[in-house]
């Protein structure tokens, strides 16, 4: 135990000596992804942006479509300005320039239909290249379809009973089963291939795995000092990521953080600690041994392009597929990825996040295995 201690205690001084590695490593992923999503968020949702439509031949109903939105500001203008009105939403001066036939009123009140190409034309002009006004083009239209389908009275959809059974924030952690558990992977694997490949293939490239060897430790003492150290460094690159996209998430969603940590209770927390760490164990040995058979950091980063294809994959795989037997929580990683999702989707189930850390202990005692059989083997450590 001491001599696992003793390597665990290097590989931290190691890091901690070098504060570019540090500051690169552990504070800036975190804060770098705070402030992108952040400004993102206030891209996309700014309450308080205005939105100004110039409108040709306005009419009650059109106005009344806008009773919900504060945030449009309509403004008519005669028939004559229309090209002079295109040249100030061309110029960002308005958002849109929306206009409506002379009787428009008129031809929702008759309620009947044209023939296809004779029916009025609602003409809506905007700058797509202006964020604003294709945000305000996206919410004008929508309300007119809206308007459009409900003019015949066919049938009506949802008028007294009906609707989503889904709440606001199930909708949200939905969003977030999809999209974290992919970020959370990404994190954790560049967190391991930031540390791990010199952890083993520097100490080859540099000659000073030769000294270490000859020291009276085990090489499983050895392998098993160096993966401890090297996933506890992983994790907190992770987390550090982790705490800067889940605070910045509810911005970027138009949300607020006290919300988003509200959806959850401490014991989610634990578990998604608990499937992190499980997660970056494996993914850390894996990295180690392509990293103990490599002859250089730089090779080693090259043979680790295959496994970061196939990790992405399967962090994508939330977005596509909900596991339907509890077997799939044996497989590794996907695993991770799957209770992660249920986490974040308030789906959680203690039976996947059990079959998942379990299965995955095995996995990673086999892996050190492995590399302890690495290590013990000249032809691989010496390259010979």
């Amino acid at each position: 135990m001491n001599n696992i201690l003793t390597v665990i205690k290097k590989e931290f001084a190691r890091f901690f000596k070098d504060k570019r590695l540090v500051i690169g490593t552990l504070l800036l992923p975190g804060v770098l992804i705070f402030v992108l999503y952040t400004l993102l968020g206030s891209v996309f949702y700014d309450p308080n942006e205005a939105y100004s439509v110039l409108v040709v031949h306005p009419s009650a109903s059109f106005s009344a479509l806008f009773g919900e939105y504060d945030s449009f500001s309509l403004a008519e203008i005669a028939e004559d300005e229309e090209e002079a009105a295109k040249e100030r939403v061309k110029s960002g001066e308005a958002d849109l320039l929306v206009v409506l036939p002379e009787n428009f009123d008129e031809l929702l009140a008759s309620g009947g239909t044209s023939p296809v190409g004779q029916a009025p034309n609602v003409e809506i002009w905007y700058d797509s290249s202006s964020v604003s006004s294709s945000s305000a083009y996206g919410t004008v239209v929508s309300l007119l379809d809206a308007l459009e389908d409900s003019v015949s009275n066919r049938f009506d959809v949802n008028i007294s009973a009906g609707g989503d059974l889904t709440t606001a924030q199930e909708a949200e952690a939905s969003y977030y089963a999809m999209l974290l558990p992919f970020l959370i992977l990404t994190f954790l694997y560049s967190g391991c291939m930031g540390i791990a490949p010199e952890s083993i293939a520097g100490e080859k490239e540099r000659g000073t795995i030769a000294t270490l060897l000859v020291t009276p430790i085990k090489r499983s003492q050895l392998v098993i000092g160096k993966i401890a150290s090297l996933s506890v460094l992983s994790a907190l690159s992770a987390i550090s990521s982790f705490i800067g996209t889940f605070l910045a998430m509810p911005r970027l969603m138009g949300g607020n953080i006290g919300d988003a940590f509200a959806a959850y209770s401490a014991g989610q927390f634990v578990a998604l600690f608990a499937v992190m760490l499980s997660a970056v164990l494996i993914i850390v040995s894996l990295i180690s041994i392509i990293s103990a058979y490599a002859k250089s950091v730089k090779e080693a980063a090259s043979l680790s392009v295959p496994l970061m294809i196939l990790v992405m994959l399967v962090g994508l795989s939330t977005m596509f597929f909900t596991p339907a037997s509890p077997a799939v929580f044996f497989i590794p990683i996907y695993n991770c990825v799957q209770v992660m999702a249920q986490i974040f989707s308030l789906r959680f189930s203690a039976i996947s996040l059990l079959i998942t850390l379990a299965s995955n202990l095995v996995y990673i005692a086999l892996l050190v295995w492995a590399l302890t059989k690495m290590f013990k083997s000249e032809k691989v450590i010496f390259n010979n």
